[in-house]
């Protein structure tokens, strides 16, 4: 397949989506489908390809990585009735999905990790982007400055979580970089829009949800950042150090599937 899509245009769209279990694989791989429900699409669900990421449901190896890439033939909608009829009480029988016609599943060239075996959501992205990725951070595309950073903490070696959720029950709230320290979180705060000197924007997380999840905060501007991202990067190595230095994750074969892992909404 890769020789076939060389070389790859850069804007080529995919859109990361999540496979909960087994069943899910089986749909997309064998049936050729997969949904997602109305209730919690991205606000863009459009693209050219899915890649698809693989949840603590399955075996060590396969989990929390991305390892599969489908091509989308089509759009359409149904209710969950209509996708899966063998689960007629199901309690979201009647919810409407998106329902997205994919192409032959093909295996990525190597795999894309979650170094802190993560859960997400959809990660927008695209086809150069997914196969030049060392890691599921590489996949997130945001500002430029956020691009900057990034690129300075990896040249640091500084280990961060892009996108990451400062509590799962309110999605909306997510850090733009998340450092997790023995003794202590912090989140890195990127307001992308220009305001004034007194006003940020309202989808910035209230003081006590970091407070109450022992965030520490970093709020910063997008000027700012873009300005300096190699001392932001280093500011962010001190106050790691003074939090205990970052936390460590077990090899992934170690690890049993999580029985409090929480699904993903995606797929319900």
């Amino acid at each position: 397949m890769w020789e076939d899509i060389a070389p790859i245009p850069d804007e080529t769209p995919v859109l990361v989506v999540v496979l909960n279990d087994a069943a899910d694989l089986s749909r997309a791989r064998d049936l050729g489908w997969y949904r997602i429900p109305l209730a919690h699409a991205p606000r863009r669900v459009a693209a050219d390809y899915l890649a698809f990421y693989q949840t603590a449901a399955f075996p060590p190896g396969e989990r929390w990585s991305v390892r599969w890439l489908a091509p989308v033939r089509g759009y359409g909608t149904a209710a969950r009735r209509e996708l899966i009829p063998t689960e007629p009480d199901h309690p979201r029988a009647d919810a409407r999905y998106h329902r997205i016609d994919l192409g032959a599943l093909e295996p990525l060239p190597r795999p894309i990790p979650s170094r802190r075996l993560r859960r997400i959501t959809f990660i927008p992205t695209t086809l150069a982007r997914l196969l030049d990725a060392d890691e599921i951070n590489d996949l997130w595309i945001k500002s430029s400055a956020q691009e900057r950073l990034w690129a300075a903490l990896k040249q640091a070696d500084i280990e961060a979580e892009r996108q990451y959720p400062l509590r799962e029950d309110l999605p909306q709230y997510v850090a733009d970089f998340a450092l997790l320290c023995r003794n202590g979180k912090v989140a890195v705060l990127v307001d992308d829009e220009p305001r004034r000197a007194n006003e940020m924007h309202e989808t910035m997380p209230p003081d006590y949800l970091l407070a109450t999840g022992n965030w520490t905060p970093l709020r910063v501007r997008r000027a700012d950042l873009a300005a300096d991202p190699g001392g932001w990067a280093g500011r962010l190595a001190a106050l790691v150090a003074s939090l205990g230095g970052p936390t460590t994750v077990a090899p992934e074969t170690t690890l049993a599937p999580d029985p409090n892992h929480t699904k993903s909404h995606q797929t319900e």
